[in-house]
């Protein structure tokens, strides 16, 4: 190659590693479960979701709560803890429902939510995927503060409400406000038994027709949902686990830039916002009204990486008030969010949400990516091993793209044919730079020859290289799917062999050492051997011989093995054509020279 052709790989390089750098920025009986020694009540689960809607909503009234004694804590200013009604001594208590995809386990402090684990999905080591995280940080989802999220949380105890029917939770405790009316807080949880959505009811009522006075700064109470989603996960690197803020504004997902404190507001009113991970997430629908919505990221003891939103609920002007928020707590899976735009498909007639707009897809190589998609799929069908399939497909890419790869090998055979005379050009006029590339440009068009031309297969692979990305970190079913046991245990993920953490080594961090990588450095490196080169003597080229896969090595070694393997048999691929293109045009070669005489014309017919 000439030194338009270096320039040209070169180039090639740079748009490789700028596009990875943009791709970064691109329901049964419930049981009750114990936490302690104290008696744990039982929850009644009914059989099916129309007993949900008979339940008698048995309320207790507050006019029984008129022996306890009410001290109203004196206010201040910007925030509020509310102190509670004295009555009955409560114990701490857990209570479990489980569902066809939920297993949900409340807690009556505070009345939050302390597990939601979904039975159809499973981590690496077997366990059903948690997606309330971390446990141990003492924070869960669902927590209520009087004033905005940096009020104290009201974790207090709570009573807790026998459902005689469904697969509900209700909790409630009374409260004296900053002037003194009392009023009930009530958290009702209501789930469907196939629906991977739970409503959460909060009502804050008060039995004499007293206005609560719940104005903290404009701000009544505080829903918050955090610190972190699951499933679990080492480190957030955007390439293997990631969590992201979106939401949805006139129609159309937006991502959230999360602000320099950690603590961005939105201003606009929206129909849903998430924190979505790269295979599953959590989804907020609030209902109605105009609520004040809080993104947090930063770092909390014990958690580096947070992951926290909350709905801020304007000062409430009347003695009864109810609000509804529903949370889709489940898999990025396309088929399941798109129920969410017919009422008849989702337990909450819900319709024209367009949750699958989540499910994030390159405007660019989108449609590539789809088609992808269709034939992985196909050949999942016939041998399911999405390892095979994945092989397959790249077989059929190659043979599509064969007759551009034979163009190319005599593109670049016919430019190793033109050396001697552009290096006549080159020691005619190396004294004049212009007129040498004048008169290589010259040469190139007089024999038809496209410098350039060497370079096509690597242009071609380099879309369906980022579609395959695409399609490895939004197809859901890659997940955990195995290609070969022992070694490639998830397509979507990196394989590894070793796993020498903490331990890392120093400037890239890694702390796994990968075999697919090293086969891949291998059969990348025996095809730039193979492959033609217009001046084999070029010290860059061969330079370049070394270079390229040291930096495929690189980009590709914390990358899914999906996404190696796709390469390395590419590589591979491409070496048989390479052979066969070559033995094929020497047997022509030899068939010509049978041709020919002994003085070089050719034999003569009898």
């Amino acid at each position: 190659m000439d030194k338009k052709t270096i320039i040209a790989v070169v180039l090639a390089v740079v748009v490789i590693i700028a596009s990875m750098l943009l791709q970064n920025v691109f329901f049964p009986t419930p049981e009750p479960l114990p936490v302690s020694e104290t008696p744990v009540k039982t929850v009644v689960q009914a059989d099916s979701t129309e007993a949900l809607a008979t339940e008698a909503l048995a309320t207790e009234a507050l006019a029984t709560e008129e022996t306890a004694q009410r001290e109203p804590l004196e206010s201040q200013t910007d925030q509020q803890t509310l102190m509670q009604v004295e009555g009955e001594e409560l114990f701490e208590q857990t209570y479990r429902i489980e569902t066809n995809v939920f297993t949900v386990v409340f807690s009556n402090r505070g009345g939050t939510v302390q597990s939601i684990k979904l039975k159809d999905y499973r981590n690496s080591d077997g366990s059903e995927v948690e997606m309330i995280l971390p446990r141990e940080s003492g924070r869960y989802p669902f927590t209520v503060h009087f004033g905005d999220f940096n009020a104290p949380p009201v974790d207090t105890l709570f009573h807790y409400e026998e459902a005689l029917l469904g697969n509900k939770a209700t909790f409630y405790q009374v409260f004296n406000s900053p002037s003194g009316v009392p009023f009930r807080l009530t958290k009702t949880y209501i789930l469907h038994p196939d629906d991977y959505m739970i409503e959460l009811r909060i009502a804050i009522e008060n039995s004499i027709n007293e206005y609560p006075d719940l104005n903290f700064n404009g701000i009544a109470y505080t829903l918050g949902f955090g610190p972190q989603i699951g499933p679990d996960f080492k480190k957030l690197d955007r390439r293997n686990e990631y969590r992201n803020f979106l939401y949805q504004l006139n129609g159309k997902k937006k991502t959230l830039r999360p602000a320099k404190s950690g603590v961005t507001p939105l201003e606009e009113r929206v129909p849903w916002t998430t924190i979505s991970g790269k295979y599953f997430q959590v989804i907020a629908v609030p209902d109605a009204t105009d609520y004040k919505i809080t993104y947090d990221s930063r770092a909390i003891e014990g958690l580096k990486d947070q992951s926290s939103f909350y709905f801020s609920r304007p000062e409430i002007k009347s003695s009864k008030n109810t609000d509804v928020f529903r949370f889709y707590i489940g898999p990025k899976k396309r088929d399941m969010l798109l129920r969410y735009n017919e009422t008849g498909k989702n337990a909450y007639q819900l319709r024209d949400m367009h949750f699958e707009q989540t499910v994030s897809t390159s405007v660019l190589i989108g449609w590539l990516a789809a088609i992808l998609k269709f034939f992985l799929e196909l050949f999942h069908k016939a041998i399911p091993n999405y390892g095979v399939a994945i092989l397959l497909l790249t077989v059929l890419i190659k043979i599509v793209l064969y007759p551009l790869t034979r163009k190319s090998f005599d593109s670049t055979a016919r430019m190793q044919a033109l050396q001697p005379k552009i290096a006549e050009i080159k020691e005619k006029y190396k004294g004049n730079p212009q007129k040498l590339q004048q008169e290589t440009a010259a040469l190139y068009k007089r024999e038809k020859v496209n410098p350039l031309g060497g370079c096509l297969p690597m242009l071609l692979q380099m879309p369906i290289f980022f579609a395959f990305y695409n399609l490895l970190s939004t197809h859901f079913e890659l997940r955990g799917a195995i290609f070969i046991p022992g070694w490639i245990m998830d397509l979507s993920a990196p394989e590894s062999v070793w796993d020498f953490s903490p331990l890392a080594l120093p400037i890239v961090g890694w702390q796994n050492l990968r075999l697919l990588p090293l086969i891949m450095v291998a059969t990348t490196f025996l095809q730039s051997k193979l492959t033609p080169t217009g001046d084999t003597s070029n010290k860059q080229m061969k330079m370049m011989t070394y270079m390229m896969p040291l930096m495929f090595f690189f980009i590709l070694y914390e990358m899914p093995s999906g996404l190696v393997l796709y390469w390395t048999m590419q590589n591979v691929l491409t070496v048989f054509q390479q052979l066969i293109i070559t033995k094929l045009k020497q047997k022509k070669a030899d068939e010509g020279e049978s041709d020919q005489g002994p003085s070089g014309g050719r034999k003569q017919k009898k």
